[in-house]
């Protein structure tokens, strides 16, 4: 009986540090990813511009689905691996060097937004993706911090070398 109280106070004890841990990182993070390759801006932004398409190259995407616009604006339902949906809303458009995309859902533990700059380069284009993010659960900031905060970022960007037949150094 004695190691059962013992395993439930260590099981609190742990929870309690998770949580002290979650509380101590920050809320707002701001990452920025940055790739080159050798694909011209211009199709470099219609290949990102394309939301319907990106299942078809995003490893982590399963399927999107187009929403009635948002105060006029593009959206999109899209399912991620692991069956995490999300409303996405690009804000902002200018092909071929400027794409914002925000989440539209107001009831998740996150939301943010990745802002797309792709720059032009005599061999094809630097494309930076940064993320701008908020996350309200202490328990998914640390969880953010164990398995790295730029993951979804890095496996996109290389995504998105790979479908054009190239390998990405991110930095």
């Amino acid at each position: 009986m004695k190691w059962i109280v013992r395993i439930l106070i260590f099981l609190v004890g742990l929870i309690g540090v998770a949580f002290a841990i979650g509380y101590a990182l920050p809320a707002l993070t701001t990452h920025t990813r940055t790739i080159t390759i050798k694909q011209a801006p211009a199709v470099v932004f219609a290949l990102l511009a394309d939301v319907q398409g990106m299942p078809k190259w995003n490893r982590n995407m399963e399927k999107v689905e187009m929403l009635p616009p948002a105060n006029g604006k593009e959206a999109t339902k899209q399912t991620f691996k692991g069956n995490m949906v999300m409303t996405i809303i690009t804000m902002e458009s200018v092909p071929p060097t400027h794409l914002v995309r925000t989440m539209g859902d107001a009831a998740v533990p996150f939301s943010g937004s990745w802002t797309y700059e792709i720059a032009p380069l005599p061999e094809g284009s630097q494309i930076s993706l940064t993320e701008q993010s908020e996350v309200s659960s202490p328990i998914f900031r640390l969880m953010m911090k164990v398995f790295g905060p730029t993951k979804y970022m890095d496996n996109h960007l290389a995504d998105l070398a790979q479908h054009f037949g190239e390998t990405a150094t991110i930095r």
